[in-house]
């Protein structure tokens, strides 16, 4: 038995270990955006100095927050006109045949950022990435704005880059792959809430990074994880999403 001083609380409360753990796991994730140092090359290898740098993100199961059997690893930089995200995700069965933009990328393997440049503001972004370059992108003007999805995807960002890397053979369920690897580059100047001015030092921002991962080898076929401690497999919860913190 441990004590632990709750926030907001002035009383002591007994705590068994467990407890305790999945407490200290259920706060809110901070994340430090750091200058990039060089100019970064959209390849989809992620080698440069600044990605070596850069602060690993750790990805979770909602709700249980266990270890996804998917391993991916995440990381964030920026520049004065790029927010940059670099992901690597490890995949025995790879999987993606949608190549229209907005097409239902999250029904195969994808990657997903999703951003608030305000915390106070509702209105959000979501994008998604397949391994063969496929991208989702919507503004969603508030959570009650999610029952006309496609609406919200009518806008584009434009001048929106990225880059995979694959190693492995995509949609051939005949052998096992290893990992895809994507590298993006989100302009400041095509988000609107922005109103083309980029962010500050010190400047705080709420989001989060998802994954869906399709694989015969997973239980029930298809595993969901994000980077934020989500309590619902949902993850539009951005009640639940990370702070960023622009270095």
């Amino acid at each position: 038995m441990v004590e632990c001083k709750l926030p907001k609380l002035e009383m002591r409360v007994r705590f068994p270990y467990p407890a305790l753990f999945y407490y200290m796991k259920m706060k809110k994730i901070v994340y430090e955006c750091q200058y990039a140092s060089e100019k970064i090359k959209i390849d989809g290898i992620l080698d440069e100095a600044s990605w070596k740098m850069a602060e690993n993100l750790e990805f979770f199961i909602p709700v249980t927050l266990e270890t996804p059997h998917s391993i991916t690893t995440a990381k964030l930089l920026y520049d004065e006109k790029y927010l940059y995200a670099g992901f690597k995700c490890y995949d025995d069965d790879i999987r993606a045949t949608y190549t229209k933009r907005d097409s239902f990328t999250w029904e195969e393997d994808v990657v997903e950022i999703f951003l608030k440049t305000s915390i106070d503001e509702p209105s959000y972004y979501e994008f998604e990435f397949s391994p063969i370059k496929t991208i989702f992108d919507a503004f969603i003007p508030g959570p009650e704005h999610l029952n006309d999805i496609l609406a919200c995807a009518k806008w584009n960002c434009e001048g929106i880059m990225l880059e995979t890397h694959i190693e492995g053979t995509v949609n051939d369920t005949s052998d096992i792959d290893t990992y895809w690897s994507i590298e993006i580059a989100i302009p400041f100047i095509s988000l609107p809430t922005l109103k083309g001015r980029v962010p500050e030092k010190g400047e705080k921002w709420v989001f989060h990074l998802a994954r869906y991962d399709y694989s015969k080898s997973i239980k029930l076929g298809r595993e969901l994880s994000s980077t934020a401690r989500l309590t619902t497999r949902n993850f539009h919860n951005l009640n639940d999403a990370q702070i960023l913190i622009f270095r």
